[in-house]
């Protein structure tokens, strides 16, 4: 799984281009929710974001997301328009994950935020005023292109890639028992959820927040190459998820997206890999349906 990470951030050039992936989203996954939250169609409105080079929003990587979220009863659109207070007003719930901003000088390129300071306004005032918003930061360079957004909520995110060595499986980071948050109802609400793992990412501090993820404190956080650039390591937070009210709305964030996707990566050799809610070593499908239950205010 390591070896096809590094392989999957080696290939990656412009998304707009037309590129060959080691990872497509599982096709074989049951999206089905034999007992919906909702009646169908009638649940909160989940707006996607496909306005900010979003990696998996613009490759169809969120498909098993989106098609989980509307056997649950949610309505679910992808946006592909910049944030607005008009746009906002008709939203419950925003999911923001992967964005990417680069620039080019002489060739080379460097990486910023992905949101614009009236964007960010805009999106604070909707969430004081209830909205809710997931967030996702990522490995290196995602991690630069959602850390304004993440600071605009009081969140900071390292940059580079996490690592936590002493609780790693397969070169996945496994949360489980005491590093598992049970007293949120992210982790104890109706679905059950014991283990899940992470594939990197970024790590993550929100003094304000509820820690779900608990990081150890022999984590690390570690240069991550992309492409021809290299970030981090630039700070170190103690967790991978954190969930909290802002003002009359909700925030959950994570430093690592792949849990709420169910991918299939090719190895080689006929040989497969399952990442994410597909996965059946971790509770990430009931995870991801208890986070947008807590999102929704059903919970």
């Amino acid at each position: 799984m390591r070896k096809l990470l590094v392989l999957f951030t080696s290939i990656i050039t412009l998304f707009s281009c037309s590129i060959e992936l080691p990872m497509s989203y599982d096709k074989d996954f049951d999206t089905t929710i034999s007992i919906p939250k909702y009646r169908f169609g009638e649940g909160p409105l989940i707006v996607i974001d496909g306005s900010h080079n979003n990696f998996f929003t613009v490759t169809g990587l969120i498909q098993p997301l989106t098609k989980t979220l509307i056997s649950d009863g949610y309505r679910v659109i992808t946006n592909d328009k910049k944030f607005t207070k008009e746009l906002l007003s008709k939203i419950d719930i925003i999911v923001i994950t992967t964005p990417m901003s680069r620039t080019y000088k002489n060739f080379i390129q460097s990486y910023k935020g992905a949101f614009k300071k009236k964007e960010l306004g805009i999106l604070k005032t909707w969430v004081e005023e209830g909205g809710s918003l997931l967030m996702f930061s990522e490995h290196f360079p995602f991690d630069e292109a959602i850390k304004p957004l993440l600071e605009t909520f009081e969140i900071e995110t390292s940059i580079g890639e996490t690592i936590d060595p002493e609780f790693s499986e397969g070169g996945l980071i496994v949360f489980e028992n005491e590093r598992l948050e049970s007293n949120h109802p992210i982790v104890s609400g109706k679905r059950e959820v014991n283990k899940v793992a992470s594939y990197g990412g970024s790590s993550l501090t929100g003094k304000n927040y509820t820690n779900l993820l608990y990081l150890s404190e022999n984590s690390k956080n570690i240069e991550r190459q992309w492409m021809f650039s290299k970030g981090g390591p630039i700070g170190k937070g103690n967790s991978q998820g954190i969930a909290g009210n802002y003002g009359a709305g909700k925030i959950v964030a994570f430093g690592d997206a792949n849990g709420f996707t169910a991918l299939v990566f090719d190895e080689g050799d006929g040989i497969k890999t399952k990442a994410g809610m597909n996965d059946e070593k971790y509770d990430w499908r009931n995870f991801v349906l208890n986070t947008f239950d807590w999102l929704s205010g059903s919970q």
